[in-house]
């Protein structure tokens, strides 16, 4: 995704979280374990630490990161400003 027409999603968007490697996504079906749901607003914009780990399943390696709260998800429209990660070798 192309930063400049990054456009986030409203607040209140539903995100499911990964029970397995804390990733956040706005689709259940990518996601190995799912943990729980919330919103766009439950997750950015509180503070992040590290990024959360990669998937052991290898099957959603992509992560943006918010370069304001340093928060990450799987899709960068649940960040408000999102700057692509690296993706680790196995």
């Amino acid at each position: 995704m192309n930063e400049q027409n990054h456009i986030p999603l409203p607040k209140d968007t539903p995100a499911y979280n990964c029970a397995d490697c804390g990733a956040v996504s706005l689709n259940p079906e990518i996601i190995c374990k799912v943990q729980g749901v919330g919103t766009k607003q439950d997750w950015c914009g509180s503070k992040g630490s590290m990024p959360p780990k990669y998937c052991k399943n290898r099957t959603n390696v992509d992560r943006h990161q918010c370069r304001n709260c340093g928060q990450t998800a799987i899709n960068a429209q649940l960040l408000c400003e999102p700057v692509k990660l690296d993706i680790p070798k196995p």
